[in-house]
């Protein structure tokens, strides 16, 4: 008889490997989750000064524009990356004990989340000191987060799988992230990128969240309700087809570790 868990069990173990792992991201550093933040304002600070000072970037908040793109960027390498090794860094505890499997990958990348979270917090200090107009129009942005989520988790939970057969797809993934961020809108409006070509860039949905967020957040570029609707579409599409891949391998994935 398969073992069962009742969701209180599934939530209560979720919450916990996700406080956990982002506690152990960050143990025995003395600054702590401050090295999380330190990456993506390293990074901020030698981008704006590139494309402001060399490439006489002048666009109203653009700090805030380059901030942004960023954040949500890092949060989608740090998440997927952290899915990819939820399974295979944590084979000791799957040969010790019997849990549902599809929680260390959905805690991995939850635990990138909490940083994620508290990153997006100093964006919006940054914001109210830049002078940006606060409305209602910013709500938009809580559906494009759990976009956000939905779409690394399930891509996370793609990759965990494949890394056990393929452990090259450590390095490859690494490789797709950095070529990711030159041909995603990250440091770009859309309105920069040839017309014949946009249509392929959104087909990316992290094009559409990184557009759309700006639009919402801080006013800059523009959004359809179809490109909306397409991105939370998506979205979800891979996050379904992740958990499905996910338990069609899962037992396989046991015996190969």
């Amino acid at each position: 008889m398969p073992i069962t868990f009742d969701k209180s069990y599934f939530l209560r173990l979720f919450l916990t490997l996700t406080w956990t792992n982002f506690k152990m991201r960050y143990y025995g550093s003395i600054l702590g989750y401050v090295w999380s933040l330190l990456k993506p304002l390293a990074m901020f600070g030698v981008l704006y000064a590139v494309f402001t000072v060399v490439m006489k970037q002048n666009a109203p908040h653009y700090k805030l524009f380059l901030l942004l793109g960023i954040i949500i960027w890092d949060f989608f390498v740090q998440g997927t990356n952290a899915g990819m090794n939820g399974f295979i860094g944590n084979y000791q505890m799957i040969r010790k004990i019997y849990l549902p499997r599809i929680v260390l990958v959905m805690a991995a990348v939850s635990g990138a989340f909490v940083g994620f979270f508290f990153n997006l917090i100093v964006f919006l200090i940054f914001a109210f000191l830049d002078g940006v107009d606060w409305s209602l129009q910013m709500l938009w942005f809580i559906p494009l987060v759990i976009a956000l989520y939905l779409l690394v988790t399930g891509i996370g939970l793609i990759l965990s799988i494949v890394v056990v057969k393929v452990r090259d797809t450590l390095s490859l993934w690494e490789v797709v992230t950095q070529l990711g961020f030159w041909f995603t809108p990250v440091m770009y409006p859309m309105s920069n990128v040839p017309e014949k070509y946009r249509f392929f860039e959104f087909l990316n949905p992290m094009s559409g969240i990184l557009e759309y967020s700006r639009h919402v957040l801080i006013g800059l570029g523009g959004m359809t309700m179809m490109g909306y609707c397409y991105v939370l579409g998506v979205s979800l599409l891979v996050f379904v087809l992740g958990i499905a891949v996910f338990k069609w391998k899962e037992a396989e994935m046991v015996e190969d570790l």
